[in-house]
């Protein structure tokens, strides 16, 4: 998924209040012109120092490259813990918009007690 899709995907979040955050090894200045770029309306966030993904584990180590961040999308409620989260390391992990429609569906129905009013 490229991130250009989460540009108009925000939108419809909005309407539920939900948020989309974009946390990238790049530095501070290269977030801001690539969400610039974008035209993202949502955060991106830097940890240019990989303190982060290595504390979540969230790495692996080559020759080549050095340390390397896996890429992960994750689905969190709204106390922060973990709904569901996918490894996009393919391309092929990484979630698509009905994917995640679908893990907003499946949120909203543990946490919002009117939302099938016909229930």
């Amino acid at each position: 998924m490229q991130l250009r899709h989460y540009v108009e995907f925000q939108k419809e979040l909005a309407i539920n209040y939900c948020k989309l955050v974009v946390v990238s090894v790049d530095p501070p200045e290269v977030n801001s012109a690539f969400r610039t770029g974008l035209g993202a309306e949502f955060p991106f966030l830097s940890d240019q120092d990989r303190k982060v993904v290595q504390a979540l584990d969230m790495t692996e180590t080559s020759k080549s490259r050095g340390i390397t961040a896996i890429p992960y999308t994750f689905s969190l409620m709204p106390d922060l813990t973990v709904h569901s989260f996918y490894c996009g390391y393919w391309y092929v992990g990484r979630p698509t918009l009905d994917e995640l429609r679908m893990d907003l569906r499946a949120m909203m129905k543990r946490v919002r007690s009117d939302f099938d009013p016909q229930v």
